[in-house]
């Protein structure tokens, strides 16, 4: 897995005072939003940077149970997604991607034995191993028994597609589809892009395959309105999964923006053009949003024509994958109650820089 920064600027504003008052502003995408979460290993704490500690994972199973969510099956919030049909308030879900053995052996039986629901994509090549670090066949069937349980797919090989040609997208993903309906007698409807990484291309490609909705890994919370095809997940690992910011994304309302740039998210260039449109309902709260890039803190923003918002990077990028997040003052739900935050966020890999050291270290583990 890359190297994913999760800006710690942005908790650093958000668990502090900020400058405007909150905005109360209440949008019709609200009450048909939900949080979605990816993890990629637990308890491996030899890589940090893509695992998550199993007492922290407990802490998060904990503030599900405690908290007063509505955690739900991912097929579920698809449905509801498509449907436009309401979502309960602080709705939330959990995939798993990879088939890492350690959510086999210490996420699934803390997860059925709290009830809670979750989705595991499946790279079919891996499930072929006879590998003591990932999931078999078996283990997957045995899984799918349960009704908390449901399954997606990755493309056969846990790969880095966006690069590769349509032949080679295609392939994979009908390797992937084959498989699995040879070994579980119907194929998922729905797919998780490795590493978040995705193309305009590789987006429309996945559509065409039949698939019903797919996931990246960027910053954000689906609402009905969302591309069904590029939904984002907020990430969790060792580095990013306290509990502070388990709540802090579990309770993210959604930034509903249009006409984004760029419009693939990827690109030959280091240093792109930034820019989105927000919803006009929050224009008077747009003085406090807030934006943080991947190594540069936050960049300068600029308002254009009242509901247009360009943001001017200091530098280029420097590692193959980027992160833009923005945040503005959301709803408190009762006096009290911790603030709520509206996210927006992209996860931008860039073609003319290197792999990261930490991604390659991943990389040769598998």
């Amino acid at each position: 897995m890359p190297r994913i920064h999760f800006l710690a600027p942005v908790l650093m504003v958000l668990l502090t005072a900020f400058h405007a008052q909150a905005a109360e502003t209440v949008l019709p995408q609200d009450n048909s939003s939900a949080v979605i979460f990816v993890y990629h290993m637990v308890g491996e704490d030899q890589y940090p940077s893509s695992s998550i500690r199993t007492e922290q994972f407990e802490s998060h199973i904990r503030e599900l149970q405690d908290g007063n969510y509505n955690v739900m099956s991912l097929p579920g919030i698809v449905a509801a997604l498509k449907a436009g049909t309401s979502l309960p308030d602080r709705t939330v879900a959990l995939t798993f991607d990879g088939a890492h053995k350690s959510i086999l052996e210490n996420a699934a039986p803390l997860l059925l034995q709290a009830g809670i629901p979750f989705t595991l994509f499946l790279p079919t090549d891996y499930l072929d191993r006879a590998s003591n670090q990932y999931m078999n066949w078996s283990d997957v069937k045995k899984l799918a028994r349960n009704k908390l349980v449901s399954l997606g797919l990755h493309p056969a090989a846990y790969a880095h597609l966006v690069h590769e040609n349509d032949e080679e997208i295609r392939r994979q993903i009908n390797n992937a589809r084959a498989r699995a309906r040879d070994m579980l007698g119907s194929e998922p409807t729905l797919f998780a892009y490795p590493f978040g990484e995705y193309s305009a291309n590789y987006r429309n490609i996945v559509e065409a395959s039949g698939f019903e909705a797919a996931f990246g890994q960027q910053s954000s919370v689906a609402y009905t309105g969302s591309d069904m095809f590029t939904l984002p997940r907020f990430s969790m690992t060792e580095s990013y999964g306290g509990l502070d910011r388990f709540e802090l994304t579990a309770l993210a309302l959604p930034l509903p923006v249009t006409d984004v740039e760029p419009k693939d998210a990827y690109m030959p260039a280091a240093r792109p053009a930034i820019g989105f449109t927000v919803e006009g309902a929050l224009k008077d709260a747009l003085p406090s949003l807030s934006c943080f890039a991947t190594g540069m803190g936050a960049p300068h923003i600029e308002k254009i024509s009242g509901l247009r918002v360009e943001l001017r990077l200091e530098g280029e990028f420097e590692e193959d994958h980027a992160r833009i997040n923005c945040t503005l003052p959301g709803t408190s739900p009762e006096p009290g109650e911790p603030q709520r935050w509206r996210w927006f966020g992209m996860l931008l890999t860039i073609a003319s820089v290197e792999k990261s050291a930490s991604e390659t270290n991943l990389e040769q583990s598998r």
